[in-house]
């Protein structure tokens, strides 16, 4: 009867086969081929296919999913003139490839700078030498990227992915593709792989070198791999990590409902400019629609975006008909291009402007502006009670008393809700000592007077809306905290942004709150020392007569950018 194992015998049993385990598979005997599998080294998931009978057939690859493909059987598999092989990419890699489709929009018989353009894109993040082939008898073409040295592999193919996207050259099957591939996510004890790619210069395969003119070359392995060596040391590795980091870090922060969110919004923009013109008064939005469009997902700037914003808008439909701008369109096209790069950012990169305006204080303390708004709402609220009061006309009622001191306060019923203890009847208490104290002040100051020369250290919004007893109404469309029909809502956020703030304008530069804006038109108008009339004559000047309360969101955006660019030049005078 054997005798039974202790556990140090069976640890001493299993030793030997984990040690067999990390023993690197035997290459071949043919140096051709120990170079091959040294390029190529990862066994996993590779696909093998029979040479279709004819070139115009796609190969039925099949994936070999029950044993890694050992080095000895992928040289065999690469010699057989019947048989295809490809492999995947493992944590590390020596090599990318660009994959161009027969049919391509980018093939070189369909566009002639294609390649010196991707090649040109590939030098921004240090790639400075590929390899060109034919893939096969279709007449596709793979660029192949060497490397001096292993890099991540997932970080070279967000570096390609995010390289190339940023040159307008968008991955898609069957047009551009990355090799290796941006793969999913995989859950826990999941694993995912990259797609995986055809080895090149088989036997009866239609592989060949070519030359920068599309001419073929000698295509033995041999001098394949002289092509290989000489384009690793052109390679700037330095560049190259840098770049990864980069697109890394830009990564990490997209996920699949933003990237659906960014979609959506790019649909509606695009809808936006093929609709153009419908009637008049649409020239701001437009121009700004379209400038937001070229900077977001066009990676537009300077002249470039100036120009793109004014052609588009000429070729749009309805700009003879409506648009009453045409005379002044160049210029109201670099304006536009100024405003929207200060305010968005393309896609993919990092917000260009802090988000959080507040504003200080004498002292330099920082408040925030909502509170601001909520504390000056108070008190011209009591200065309206105590108005009132001595006149002799604060009503009783809680309705009339509620109607009268939103009229003199200039502010909604609303905002009154939020400070009923300052005048509701059941929970106000008027004291005599004031009333006192306030009728021994000089009567001659009529209550309106009183509150037009209430020190006040910014102009309030109320300021812009039309008098009189439409003053409550339309302070609803943008109240104390900001918000109103279209006002309020948070747009579609940007991949790479973090999560946003209540106050955020979030991804692509969509605005949400108004409350930032709203403040920065409010520190101008008080830095060019405006009255209220100059302010109301300056807006009907540049929005066609329209008021401060009529203006639509991308109206105060443009304001606010006229409102800045007057108080430089003031300054410059």
């Amino acid at each position: 009867m054997p005798r039974k194992q202790t556990p140090a015998c069976r640890s001493q049993a299993i030793a030997p086969k984990r040690a067999r385990q990390r023993l690197p598979e035997p290459l071949p005997r043919d140096p051709l081929g120990q170079r091959l599998c040294q390029l190529f080294p990862y066994p996993w998931q590779a696909i093998v296919a029979p040479i279709p009978p004819d070139a115009s057939q796609k190969p039925a690859w099949q994936t070999l999913t029950q044993y890694p493909l050992k080095p000895r059987s992928l040289w065999t598999y690469w010699q057989d003139a019947a048989q295809l092989v490809g492999v995947r990419f493992g944590p590390t890699t020596y090599h990318g490839l660009i994959d161009l489709d027969a049919l391509s929009l980018h093939h070189p018989t369909r566009d002639r700078q294609a390649l010196a353009n991707i090649r040109a894109t590939l030098a921004s993040i240090g790639i400075h030498q590929t390899i060109l082939l034919r893939s096969s008898w279709n007449g596709g073409l793979h660029l192949y990227i060497p490397l001096p040295e292993a890099v991540p592999t997932f970080g070279l193919a967000v570096a390609l992915k995010h390289c190339l996207e940023a040159h307008h050259l968008p991955l898609q099957a069957g047009q551009l593709e990355v090799f290796p591939n941006v793969k999913r996510y995989s859950k826990a004890g999941e694993y995912s792989e990259y797609n995986a790619h055809r080895l090149p210069l088989q036997p009866s395969s239609g592989s060949f070198l070519l030359s920068d003119t599309l001419q073929p070359l000698p295509s033995d392995l041999p001098f394949f791999f002289q092509q290989w060596d000489q384009a690793a040391a052109a390679q700037d590795l330095e560049q190259l990590h840098q770049a990864i980091a980069a697109a890394k870090r830009q990564h990490q922060y997209r996920s699949y409902n933003r990237r659906s969110n960014t979609a959506l919004w790019q649909q509606e923009l695009e809808t936006e400019i093929e609709q153009g013109w419908t009637g008049p008064g649409q020239t701001n939005h437009l121009l700004k629609t379209i400038g937001c469009y070229g900077v977001v997902f066009q990676f537009l700037s300077g002249a470039a975006l100036s120009h793109y914003i004014e052609h588009t808008a000429i070729k749009s439909p309805g700009y003879r008909e409506w648009c009453q701008h045409q005379h002044e369109i160049s210029r109201r096209a670099q304006e536009w291009a100024t405003a929207v790069e200060n305010y968005y950012w393309p896609l993919g990169t990092s917000p260009k402007r802090d988000r959080s305006l507040r504003l200080t204080t004498a002292a330099n303390n920082i408040v925030n502006f909502n509170q601001k708004r909520a504390e000056e709402a108070q008190a011209r609220i009591r200065q309206a009670v105590l108005a009132l009061t001595q006149q002799g006309q604060l009503p009783d009622r809680p309705t009339a008393r509620a109607q009268a001191i939103a009229s003199l306060a200039q502010c909604s019923h609303t905002t009154l809700q939020k400070h009923k203890k300052l005048w509701h009847p059941e929970r106000c208490v008027i004291e005599p000592q004031e009333t006192v104290a306030a009728a021994s002040q000089p009567p001659a100051v009529e209550p309106t007077k009183a509150l037009e020369e209430a020190p006040r250290e910014e102009l309030h919004t109320s300021a812009y809306m039309k008098g009189g007893g439409h003053d409550a109404v339309l302070e609803k469309q943008i109240n104390s905290n900001g918000e109103g029909p279209g006002r309020g809502e948070t747009s579609f956020p940007q991949p790479w942004t973090l999560p946003p703030e209540p106050m955020a304008i979030a991804e692509g530069g969509a605005i949400g709150d108004l409350s930032d804006v709203i403040a920065g038109i409010q520190i101008q108008v008080r830095r060019l020392g405006w009255t209220v009339e100059q302010a109301r004559q300056f807006i009907a000047d540049h929005f066609d007569g329209k008021r401060r309360s009529q203006l639509t969101d991308h109206e105060l955006l443009y304001l606010l950018y006229r409102l800045r660019t007057d108080t430089s030049s003031e300054a410059k005078n």
